[in-house]
């Protein structure tokens, strides 16, 4: 199953063996393919936290050091869990914009090149397969479970209603439509938005060479298994 991922500065695609990034640095388009291994998941992660705008990692490292230290009053760390799962809702503007081209190119049916960029334009912003799912079926549980349970009860509620809603994705799909309804809500008017041309060609390069690099991937493995053999 392919995988995408955005982040502050470019988008990446993935399967369970190996990934396919394409970043914008200083307004030029970068990419790059490996297989995964905890190195690659080390510089995955290092991209989605240190791209995010100067004031997000202010922010961060200030709510860290608050919970290390508090000084006006303890916070409970079960708050940074709850943080965590409403980022999506925060996301900043350019990271919405990669976000929206991840789903474009997912969303488009026909070959996914850049020659094809204008009609993948115009594809559909919603994915059904997007995390945003999972942060909305966390929230619909998590928030009237406050109500009445202590903070880490009701982010634990929270939890059954993530696992809950995936379960539900994979065998009541059907029944599953009005929850789908307003993650596709929250996919159009919170968590994207219209990506621009930059954007675009970033997404498309990343699948590209994730398409590729997958191929070559496969092959080697067969020809090692048929040397093996």
């Amino acid at each position: 199953m392919i995988t995408g991922i955005s982040f502050g500065r470019g988008v990446i695609f993935h399967d369970s063996r190996v990934l396919a990034c394409a970043e914008v640095r200083e307004g030029v388009i970068h990419v790059w393919a490996e297989k995964i291994t905890l190195r690659t998941i080390g510089k995955l992660w290092l991209r989605m936290v240190f791209t995010l705008p100067w004031t997000y990692q202010l922010f961060h490292l200030s709510l860290i050091l608050y919970l290390l230290y508090p000084v006006w009053g303890e916070i409970s760390p079960w708050w940074a869990i709850v943080y965590a799962f409403g980022f999506h809702f925060l996301f900043p503007r350019r990271l919405k914009m990669f976000h929206g081209a991840e789903h474009k190119v997912f969303s488009y049916g026909g070959e996914k090149k850049l020659e094809a960029l204008a009609a993948i334009r115009q594809a559909d912003i919603v994915n059904s397969g997007c995390s945003t799912n999972y942060v909305t079926y966390f929230f619909l549980c998590f928030l009237p479970a406050l109500g009445f349970l202590p903070l880490a009860w009701s982010i634990l509620i929270g939890g059954f209603g993530v696992m809950a809603g995936y379960l539900g994705q994979k065998h009541l799909r059907h029944g599953m439509k009005p929850l789908l309804a307003l993650s596709a809500f929250l996919q159009r008017h919170v968590t994207t938005r219209e990506p621009e041309r930059l954007h675009l060609e970033t997404a498309i390069r990343s699948y590209l060479l994730f398409q590729h690099y997958r191929k070559r991937h496969t092959a080697a493995i067969h020809t090692k298994e048929a040397a093996a053999s």
